[in-house]
């Protein structure tokens, strides 16, 4: 999974397109109310829980609403070869309702943007946020005009929530005959699909019709589960090393290695050829990649996150220590996935440029480099 603002001490701005001239205010209080768009002219109030102080003291039940995860579809006689021709995975060998991570590489192998892929009845499914949705889509549309694809957004199709412990997935059953049964595995149905994610452990990715999200919206509250802001579903990334890309200028920056996604089976070798593969390819069999993404706490809070710059000790000194990737602000936490040097070990030692007096603590992985 992935979401939009990574730097999400605040609200995670929307560049969604509203189809009808309706205003919408966000209101940033301990406890929330958000106006969000259903269907249509259709509007609900919905009040949010007030974000845990820290990570550990999420609930084992929870539901977060994405309003900044994007969708695009590719279908036509062409939509496999065509993405396997783009993508860094073989998409001729994914099986159906089966979903995978991906990257998109320009011909230097930086990437556009690093999605999940789900392989559904009638088209292909790119999932990000909007800012890599976008930037795929310019990219793709300018090399399938030959193909026999259709590209759309589907992003005002679908309401993105992401649904953590078994008590919060029941609900579906009302919109699915079946839930999936194993990790990165989708089911279908008229209200949308679901998929059961790797990472986070034990989360639903939902995407529903927003003609059906007013009355999931009050399945939730009357079930009194809570419900959370975007910030909760990405401190639960960062936590498990997710990447994203969620701003214009982390388009094109990285190579998917440095990004860690050649561990989350984001990458296939061997496949045929498609934009950027020689770079990548150089990047693992040359040895060349010097990067990696890892998982930082800082103990306090960090209101200037989004100003802020990773410094790595070096000696009497403090130098440039990487890149924020993404970063989530709790009450008395900060939860960061950086791109750093892959030879760091726990005993390097890194600040925030914001906060100086505290040093970032070193988190695992929950999968090997």
């Amino acid at each position: 999974m992935t979401t939009e603002g990574p730097l999400t001490g605040a609200q995670p701005r929307s560049q969604q397109q509203l189809s009808a001239p309706l205003i919408f205010y966000v209101i940033p209080l301990i406890y929330s109310s958000r106006l969000v768009k259903t269907s249509g002219a259709n509007i609900t109030m919905q009040s949010y829980s007030p974000l845990p102080a820290k990570l550990d003291a999420f609930p084992d039940n929870l539901v977060v609403t994405l309003p900044s995860m994007a969708c695009a579809s590719v279908s036509g006689d062409d939509a496999k070869t065509f993405l396997h021709s783009q993508l860094t995975i073989d998409i001729n060998k994914m099986a159906d309702a089966t979903v995978r991570r991906s990257a998109h590489c320009d011909f230097k192998g930086k990437s556009w943007s690093v999605s999940l892929v789900a392989n559904g009845a009638a088209a292909l499914y790119l999932i990000a946020g909007t800012t890599a949705v976008a930037a795929s889509v310019e990219q793709l549309k300018k090399y399938g005009v030959f193909s026999k694809i259709e590209i759309a957004s589907e992003t005002e199709t679908f309401d993105f929530y992401l649904l953590k412990g078994k008590q919060p997935t029941a609900l579906l059953e009302s919109n699915f005959a079946a839930l999936p049964d194993s990790p990165m595995a989708m089911v279908e149905s008229d209200s949308g699909f679901c998929i059961t994610l790797d990472y986070p452990a034990d989360t639903v990715l939902l995407a529903l019709k927003k003609d059906a999200s007013p009355a999931f919206l009050q399945a939730v509250s009357n079930a009194d589960f809570p419900l959370f802001e975007e910030t909760a579903a990405t401190a639960l990334d960062i936590a498990s090393g997710i990447p994203a890309l969620t701003s214009e200028e982390q388009i094109n920056q990285y190579v998917p290695q440095m990004m860690n996604l050649q561990a989350l089976d984001a990458i296939d070798f061997n496949k045929g050829c498609y934009m950027g593969q020689e770079v990548v390819a150089r990047t693992r069999y040359l040895g060349r990649n010097k990067r990696a993404a890892m998982i930082f706490k800082l103990p306090e809070a960090c209101d200037e996150i989004a100003t802020a710059k990773l410094e790595k000790q070096a000696g009497e000194h403090w130098r440039s220590g990487g890149t924020i990737l993404r970063a989530a602000v709790l009450g008395e936490e900060t939860w960061i996935l950086a791109v750093v040097n892959n030879d760091t070990t726990p005993e390097d030692s890194f600040r925030l440029s914001t906060n100086p007096a505290l040093e970032l603590i070193h988190c695992d992985l929950p999968y090997t480099l």
